[in-house]
């Protein structure tokens, strides 16, 4: 088992990608899929392929005659394009000494962004406090606060081809004046995201676990971590939040956030049908377990985004949570 880094150049801004993650936006492999509010343990389904039919030697022949051709085409156009790209790319550092990994600022805009355009013109959901809830985990960073955010990512591959156990692990990385407060911040963030880096083994396919930072201003900085779990026929979803005071570095309890109480247990169980529609182990729990579920510093979640507070809880099949539109912001 080694760990390995690969590098490329990010589709979405240009700058460095390491081990498919880019170092500036965070761009990448926990991009590849759509980051719900409800999500459940799903099944992999598995089939016999047909046989092939039996071909003669003179067809293979000029099957491989083809291939080479297209291998000797692809060569050239991809030589040409790379030799385009590097007669137009400024001669950067891969670490420009400002503590970001990569080509440039990331804070500053994307080259083909202008004034009028916005994330939404790329596709990525952006949350407002407008919203009427907010629709899915994704990252919120700012651009204008005394402390920033990059991007870090670990990758373990086996040496053996035919082992799938893998371990994937994204997570951002504060930085600030105050570099030793910020560090231990940064630290308290790698500790909950990258937990299952020695443990991933454990699972028949290994862990991949993706960091967001769903809200951060001059008080407070909210972490999502969504660990996944490849079992070999299944894959278990799980959710974990962290808040910190930016001022002290100190973890936010949840006590701190909301108070669990007769009226956020029914708030909660209206904006779950509201939001999420039918989730049946949330409409099958008692107000009592369901505030049990939401006590659990273990298994509940809070955490800030720029709609609200969101509170939930992961469980046996999956994990929930729902929007508490609150002027705590």
């Amino acid at each position: 088992m080694d760990e390995k880094n690969e590098f490329g150049f990010c589709p979405k801004c240009g700058a460095v990608m390491q081990n498919g993650v880019c170092q500036s936006c965070g761009y990448g492999r926990r991009m590849e899929s759509w980051q719900p509010r409800v999500e459940v343990v799903t099944s992999q389904k598995s089939g016999k392929s047909a046989k092939g039919k039996v071909i003669t030697g003179i067809f293979v022949g000029i099957g491989i005659l083809f291939i080479i051709a297209i291998i000797i085409f692809m060569y050239f156009s991809i030589q040409a394009a790379f030799q385009k790209v590097m007669n137009n790319t400024p001669d950067y550092n891969q670490n420009n000494g400002n503590g970001y990994f990569g080509y440039g600022n990331p804070y500053e805009s994307y080259p083909y962004e202008d004034d009028n355009s916005s994330s939404n013109d790329y596709g990525y959901y952006e949350p407002d406090k407008n919203d009427e809830y907010y629709q899915e985990i994704t990252d919120a960073t700012s651009q204008d606060l005394d402390y920033h955010v990059i991007w870090k990512s670990t990758s373990m591959r086996p040496d053996d081809s035919d082992d799938t156990c893998t371990y994937d692990c994204v997570y951002p990385v504060l930085t600030g004046e105050d570099e030793t407060k910020f560090a231990a911040m940064s630290d308290t963030i790698q500790d909950l995201i990258c937990k299952y880096q020695n443990s991933y083994k454990d699972y028949e396919s290994g862990v991949s676990s993706s960091g967001y930072v769903t809200y951060m201003d001059e008080e407070k900085i909210s972490v999502v971590v969504k660990h996944s779990f490849y079992e070999k026929k299944s894959t278990i979803p799980r959710v974990e939040a962290i808040t910190l005071n930016v001022s002290t570095g100190e973890v936010i309890s949840h006590k701190d956030l909301a108070e669990i109480d007769d009226e956020l247990v029914w708030q909660f169980r209206s904006r779950n049908t509201s939001q999420n529609g039918t989730v049946e182990f949330v409409d099958d729990l008692s107000d009592e377990e369901l505030a049990e579920y939401l006590k659990d510093e273990e298994n509940s979640v809070m955490f800030y985004t720029p709609v609200g507070l969101e509170i939930g809880f992961n469980y046996d099949g999956g994990w929930v949570t729902v929007t508490l539109k609150t002027d705590t912001l």
